[in-house]
């Protein structure tokens, strides 16, 4: 072998040795530098995944916070939303009852609590339509009117159809039953069917005609007010007439009569 081709094997030779020793550096670097590269990524993916289960869970968590919202809020307007009053009692006793009257509810007044313990009565001797008015209008201001309202205000005055049909009005929707008279000369009884014929919310209760056809056994000698005997029959008529009117009775006018509890 020449000199030469001495030098040239050497040269290769170098050169492999150079090559074998870039590969052993290179596997050395990759059994380094590899893994921290996996651990550096897996734990970014994991940092990832971690920040998005965090935000998965803080969705859920808002979607259980609205349901609930939105939930307690039905049961809210479930609760406010007016109820009929045949859905609420079923006999006229039980309901809230306000009465305004003259004499002759003043003289049973004992019997219509008795009839009526949740009610509330305003009677006084002699008192006019008009005077009555105004404590309507106290009781409609200031919320307290019941969930009926019974009038006897026509025995000391004479009314007109208008007169009554403004209480119709401040009687904040409630409906509204007008008692007959008997022992006087207006001709009330027949403006006040006039005017209830008109109205959804206003009945009639014929006390007139009931205590008529027991006058002997019911009706003071001054052939106005009951006795205690006609006042209970007095009540029993009112509570009669309204559980008729509005608890049992399926027509159209008692779809009108949506009143709060």
């Amino acid at each position: 072998m020449d000199m030469r081709r001495f030098s040239l094997f050497r040269l290769v030779y170098l050169l492999f040795s150079v090559f074998m020793c870039v590969v052993f550096i290179a596997g050395i670097r990759s059994f380094i530098v590899i893994p921290e590269q996996a651990r550096a990524a897996r734990a970014e993916i994991e940092e990832m995944l971690r920040k998005n289960q965090e935000e998965a869970e803080r969705k859920r968590q808002y979607s259980l916070e609205q349901a609930e919202k939105r939930r307690l809020e039905a049961e809210a307007a479930e609760a406010a939303k007016p109820k009929r009053l045949s859905e609420l009692y079923t006999d006229a006793s039980e309901m809230r009852i306000t009465g305004i009257g003259d004499s002759v509810m003043l003289a049973a007044l004992p019997q219509l609590y008795e009839r009526f313990p949740n009610g509330y009565f305003d009677a006084v001797f002699g008192r006019t339509l008009f005077e009555g008015r105004s404590t309507v209008y106290a009781l409609e201001e200031s919320g307290e009117l019941g969930e009926a309202i019974v009038y006897s205000l026509t025995t000391n005055s004479y009314v007109e159809e208008a007169d009554i049909e403004d209480l119709i009005a401040h009687s904040a929707g409630r409906p509204t039953f007008w008692i007959t008279t008997y022992g006087v000369t207006n001709d009330s009884n027949a403006k006040m069917r006039n005017v209830t014929s008109r109205y959804d919310n206003a009945y009639m209760i014929e006390w007139e005609s009931l205590a008529m056809q027991h006058i002997s056994e019911w009706i003071l000698p001054d052939g106005l007010h009951p006795n205690e005997e006609g006042s209970r029959a007095y009540a029993q008529l009112i509570c009669d007439t309204i559980t008729h009117e509005l608890l049992y009775v399926p027509d159209h006018r008692k779809e009108r009569l949506d009143v709060e509890k």
